[in-house]
């Protein structure tokens, strides 16, 4: 890593512990996410933890704020892959439906071909009733980026050696001022046609917790 490009994280991750320690902010604990701080002010939004951080912003596109423009960036230091995700939110009264699209990609060091990034189509809806909030997001991976070393660079490709192209994410939340406690599931999936029926790969329950604290 550059000398650069190591001020430029120190500065980040600076700006984004005092804007938590002036604006307040959420600490996060999380069986499948790990743990950190998460905030937001105006239309930025970010968090900020171990193994991944990301930045985003949220705008709104028409004047009854139903309809949203988001955008995050983030790196994950446990699978050292880097994150962009573009989504385009619907928003009536206590439902939700974001419609994202999602680039990760990773820099690798290697004489062998080797997957090197995945381009993941996706659709989330989340409602909101009293207290609690249901949401389910699915994704699946359209393309995939091969590093080629005899050519030096990444080609597109709908080929993968990964058979469990889909994932699925069901969560359920409970919500006050102070804090929330949320009960989720995540699963790799793959449909199988001769069966009519889905087999899971990676799958296991996770719990999430956050508290807000004010300095």
């Amino acid at each position: 890593m550059s000398k650069v490009a190591l001020k430029l994280r120190i500065w980040i991750v600076c700006l984004l512990i005092l804007n938590a320690l002036f604006f307040g902010a959420e600490f996060y604990f999380s069986t499948k996410d790990g743990m950190g701080i998460m905030g937001s002010s105006d239309a930025i939004s970010y968090l900020l933890g171990f193994p991944y951080s990301e930045v985003g912003f949220r705008l709104p596109l028409d004047e009854n704020r139903t309809i949203f423009l988001s955008t995050f960036g983030g790196y994950d230091f446990g699978k050292s892959t880097y994150f962009l995700r573009l989504s385009s939110d619907f928003q009536v009264e206590n439902i939700t439906v974001s419609i994202p699209f999602e680039l990760t990609t990773k820099i690798v060091d290697t004489n062998e071909p080797t997957e090197t990034g995945r381009f993941n189509l996706g659709l989330s809806a989340s409602v909101n009733f009293g207290n609690m909030n249901l949401s389910v997001s699915a994704y699946y991976s359209a393309l995939y980026l091969f590093y080629d070393p005899a050519f030096n660079v990444n080609i597109p490709t709908v080929y993968n050696d990964d058979i469990f192209r889909s994932s699925l994410n069901v969560k359920i939340s409970y919500i006050q001022p102070t804090f929330s406690i949320s009960l989720g599931y995540f699963a790799s999936l793959r449909w199988l046609s001769y069966r009519s029926s889905f087999i899971t790969g990676e799958n296991s329950p996770y719990i999430d917790a956050k508290v807000k604290v004010r300095f």
